[in-house]
């Protein structure tokens, strides 16, 4: 039977009677049929009429284009009960409606919003962080994204777009790991019927990127360690570079982290805070610790040496997960500002960052011959094949000299 025309739409029921008391007025479901027109709540939204206005904007961005997918997403699914049923009635509408809408609405932007409360209630903030930045963006691609929209073709043209956008490739991947992650809540919740991801020919895959390579050479280090900063904060940040090149390539958020129970004897041991909530195995990572390094710890460290005091005043008891993930960005923050001004003091053409004392302790490790599984282990991977994406190629002198041994035929006929 052909149904008489039916429509339904999100709007904002004004009203002096609706007014609330922050100014707002409630934000509801119409449907219109035969002239007639109901209309049902939308449980927790309300907006002033110049927010509303912009809500429903084509271009809406932000919280605004969030709660516009959202509002599409009603709109859908009311339309959904209609298409379905023989004769329309509003009583036969608001029985399957009401029921449909007992479950939860399941949109992109619901999955991704319960993806980062779940990672902060774990106190993972900066994978929430992501998470978010994910979302904005997809929302900036397309502010009507929709689950059952994303195929292998719609990922490849978001995938252009981003690098459009001046997003690196390692960006991409994470973005779009993320994504993956969310569409394998909405597969497994049968939300979605059709998986974009894979290695299959009409499957989207995720790009690898080539990481470029942070390293720098020996003869730079030793710039480096021989410098004589011109005030305090260079001095403190290239101490904390030095002490994480010295110390395994610790990054910033371990030393930040370390307590003078770290200590034991001539040695640092310590859980990396990357890899303590996501493996079942914890390495616990070992340090011997140079005279260099000891002179940095008793330069920069805490007076109060007792086991459970920061080393570094970077960090103190009682500061929220928040307030630690803040001071944890602002040190980083503060050493790649001074440590970039001391490599250009010092001679170094090359804009390193805190990241470069990692990859200069492994790729000076290997040049200098240490095997690539002791590197694996001080640097607390998992496998090799993460040690070897943080290798450097060999210097100059280092290829010529094994170039050489593709002409020494004497020493073949020797060997």
């Amino acid at each position: 039977m052909q149904l008489d025309k039916v429509t339904v739409a999100i709007v904002l029921k004004t009203g002096k009677v609706w007014l609330n008391k922050k100014g707002e007025y409630p934000i509801k479901l119409r449907v219109t049929y035969r002239g007639k027109q109901k209309f049902y709540t939308v449980k927790g939204e309300s907006a002033t009429k110049e927010e509303f206005a912009e809500i429903i904007k084509i271009k809406s961005k932000g919280l605004r284009g969030e709660r516009r997918v959202k509002f599409n997403a009603i709109e859908r699914r009311a339309n959904e009960v209609i298409e379905q049923m023989t004769e329309f009635t509003f009583d036969e509408f608001e029985n399957q409606y009401l029921n449909y809408n007992k479950q939860e609405v399941k949109t992109i932007h619901n999955y991704f919003e319960t993806k980062a409360k779940e990672l902060e209630n774990d106190n993972k903030l900066q994978t929430a962080t992501l998470y978010k930045a994910t979302i904005k963006s997809l929302l900036e691609f397309d502010n009507k994204i929709d689950l059952k929209k994303i195929t292998p073709k719609y990922l490849k043209n978001y995938e252009k777009w981003m690098i459009e956008q001046g997003k690196t490739y390692t960006t991409i991947g994470m973005y779009m790991r993320n994504l993956k992650h969310i569409l394998n809540r909405a597969l497994t919740d049968k939300v979605i019927t059709v998986y974009p991801f894979g290695t299959g020919k009409e499957q989207y895959q995720i790009p690898k990127s080539t990481n470029t390579k942070k390293a720098l050479n020996i003869a730079d280090i030793e710039k480096l360690v021989s410098y004589k900063p011109d005030n305090i904060n260079e001095q403190i940040a290239l101490q904390y570079w030095v002490f994480s090149y010295l110390c395994n390539g610790m990054n910033m958020v371990d030393i930040a982290n370390l307590k003078y129970r770290n200590i034991k004897d001539n040695s640092l041991r310590f859980i990396r805070q990357k890899t303590k909530d996501t493996t079942a195995q914890k390495t616990e990572i070992d340090v011997y610790l140079l005279d260099e390094a000891w002179s940095i710890i008793n330069s920069l460290g805490n007076a109060d040496k007792s086991p459970e005091n920061y080393i570094f005043p970077i960090l103190k008891e009682g500061l929220t997960p928040k307030e630690v993930l803040n001071r944890v960005k602002q040190f980083i923050k503060n050493t790649n500002k001074y440590i970039k001004r001391v490599a250009l003091k010092a001679d170094i053409d090359t804009n390193i960052t805190t990241y470069w004392a990692r990859h200069s302790y492994s790729t000076i490790l290997k040049r200098s011959g240490a095997p690539i599984e002791f590197i694996s282990e001080q640097l607390g991977h998992q496998t090799t094949r993460v040690t070897a994406s943080y290798l450097d190629s060999f210097e100059d002198e280092q290829k010529k000299k094994y170039s050489a041994n593709l002409l020494n035929f004497k020493k073949r006929l020797n060997d």
